[in-house]
């Protein structure tokens, strides 16, 4: 909120999140505690992304390292699930097309997969990566905070600015190399920065609500559409990997059509809505953030 110094709420924000993503795999479901822990990770790396610098490369590094393998240690179970979801919702909608039952075998294969992935991750795993959380909002609460000369932070816009800028080329960069490469790692890759630039600019929406608002809607349009996209590349490649998981060869390869023609559609969606987001330079984009964060902190 603004009238909240920029790096003290940044530090709030993350230890919430983090809070949030012990709570979510000690007391929700498992599979949907692990959805939503695997949420907050994110965007407590997307807050280490916007104070890099003023963190330090070393003290960046070794955190959002520690983040990353959390996330990665109870990963396989969402990912499992979402496949098993991603066979049902093709099936319904192209169910005047198919044979009734076509992906019957490959859906029942999936969800004895999930189980499998789903026992591993659970139980020892999970009081391993709440150990990790543990642990991280610990030093993430003694974060130092630097003192101006009057004895309050002397913070302003140019904390985080560097690190918008650099979420911003990154994702503006990896846009022209998924449209560059059209591979699934490519558009991957950029779905991440995409992920991490919404997460940002919900963190100051309240500067220009319209203005900004209109930017998260997009943002969340994109990280959705590059979601979905990142879910049938991922079947296509475990039907590649692993034909028997559905061993009809005809009904493998009509999957593995349907599955490419979806994902073109999500690309192509997509290019409108990333061309406008990412239109503007990195440099311009950060100094007109910086003109919406002066204008609105001395009302503050």
């Amino acid at each position: 909120s603004g009238g909240e110094f920029l790096a003290a709420g940044l530090q709030r924000i993350s230890l919430e999140q983090l809070d949030y993503a012990v709570g979510a795999l000690t007391g929700m479901r498992i599979d949907i505690g692990i959805h939503e822990a695997r949420k907050s990770l994110r965007r407590v790396r997307a807050v280490l992304r916007l104070v890099r610098d003023p963190l330090g490369d070393r003290t960046y590094r070794a955190e959002n390292v520690a983040l990353r393998d959390a996330g990665r240690l109870i990963g396989g179970s969402r990912d499992a699930t979402v496949m098993v979801e991603t066979v049902s919702g093709l099936a319904f909608l192209y169910r005047d097309l198919l044979v009734p039952g076509a992906f019957d075998v490959l859906r029942s294969h999936l969800l004895e997969r999930d189980k499998l992935i789903r026992r591993r991750v659970s139980g020892e795993r999970i009081d391993e990566v709440v150990l990790a959380l543990t642990g991280a909002r610990d030093r993430f609460a003694a974060w130092p905070s630097r003192q101006g000369p009057s004895g309050t932070l002397d913070e302003g816009f140019s904390t985080v600015e560097s690190g918008f800028r650099r979420v911003y080329r990154r994702g503006r960069n990896r846009m022209a190399d998924a449209y560059r490469e059209e591979t699934p790692e490519a558009f991957h890759v950029w779905r991440k920065r995409v992920r991490y630039l919404r997460f940002q600019m919900t963190l100051v929406e309240g500067m220009w609500p319209g203005m900004q608002r209109g930017i998260v809607k997009d943002l969340a349009y994109l990280a959705d559409a590059l979601g979905a996209e990142h879910d049938l590349a991922e079947l296509y490649r475990l039907l590649d990997e692993e034909p028997e998981m559905l061993p009809d060869e005809n009904a493998r390869h009509l999957l593995q059509g349907l599955l490419l023609r979806n994902r073109t559609r999500l690309q192509a969606a997509a290019h409108p809505v990333g061309a406008r987001l990412y239109a503007e330079a990195p440099r311009a984009f950060t100094q007109r953030l910086g003109t919406y964060w002066e204008a609105w902190r001395p009302a503050q």
